[in-house]
């Protein structure tokens, strides 16, 4: 009687572990996540401030500087995006709140960076699955 050999293949198989907790992920809180940062990008757009409706009127006239200028409104736009989700999630606001209002500023500031990181990293993820 012949032994049968057990072949592990590490890589594949964590590959796999890896793609199903992805997608789990994916359909339980990501996708959920991706329909509120578009709704909140569109609303941004649709309402933009004065401030970035003004430098976009300046980029017909600074050409040179015109990607410079889109990645500022860019900004304004996921500032503004990240101040709408405070509003719609107020346990949000209650991580950042102090007595002390310099460190509540720090710590709204860290929210916003970290939210802002997510948010890419959703985005990026999005044009890399097209």
């Amino acid at each position: 009687m012949e032994k049968e050999l057990v072949v592990l293949n590490l890589e594949r198989d964590l590959n796999e572990i890896a793609s199903l907790i992805w997608g789990y992920m994916d359909k339980t809180y990501i996708s959920d996540l991706k329909g509120k940062i578009n709704g909140y990008r569109q609303a941004c757009k649709e309402d933009l401030c004065k401030e970035a409706q003004l430098i976009r009127s300046l980029i017909p006239f600074m050409t040179e500087e015109k990607k410079m200028l889109e990645f500022v409104i860019d900004l304004i736009i996921y500032n503004d995006m990240i101040e709408r989700s405070f509003k719609d999630y107020q346990v949000l606001s209650n991580l950042y709140r102090d007595e002390n209002k310099d460190r509540e500023n720090l710590k709204k500031l860290t929210y916003k960076l970290i939210l802002f990181k997510l948010i890419t990293a959703i985005e990026k993820g999005d044009e890399i699955n097209k």
